[in-house]
């Protein structure tokens, strides 16, 4: 078990008696050793006065709302397109409905789970209810004639 000396262990906490016994043996420790406690003497002239800090924190803040009031904006209109995108696409789905048509990819891809590419208009048959929603009530004999081609 080792004994160890109070005043010694405490000179080797001591961080100024560690950077001096780095300094004595190393002639560039020395010069940083200067240097830190040059630095260390003066006082910092980097902190803004009062008043400059006063004038930084309203100048931040104010930009700060106005950031904010941007992001008001741009969630709206973000949540303006989410809804317009989501009802063309619902209009879109109800016309592909009623041409008979994937509703997915109107028969544009070849990867569509939905009909392989080959869901083009006329390849079901229509929606009735929702062809009449949107085009407006044909009469029976002219219903019946589209469907025996």
């Amino acid at each position: 078990m080792q004994v160890f000396d109070a005043a010694a262990s405490a000179a080797t906490l001591d961080p100024a008696a560690m950077m001096q016994e780095f300094a004595a043996g190393d002639p560039r420790m020395a010069a940083l050793v200067e240097m830190m406690q040059a630095q260390r003497a003066q006082p910092c002239n980097d902190v803004a006065a009062p008043d400059e800090r006063d004038e930084l924190i309203v100048e931040m803040s104010a930009r700060l709302d106005a950031a904010e009031a941007r992001l008001t904006k741009m969630t709206r209109i973000a949540r303006q397109l989410h809804e317009a995108g989501r009802a063309a696409s619902q209009r879109l789905s109800n016309l592909a409905a009623a041409l008979g048509a994937c509703g997915l990819c109107w028969g544009d891809d070849p990867a569509c789970l939905g009909c392989r590419g080959r869901g083009r208009p006329g390849m079901v048959r229509p929606d009735p209810q929702i062809r009449a929603e949107l085009f407006g009530a044909q009469s029976p004999a002219r219903e019946a004639a589209m469907h025996s081609h």
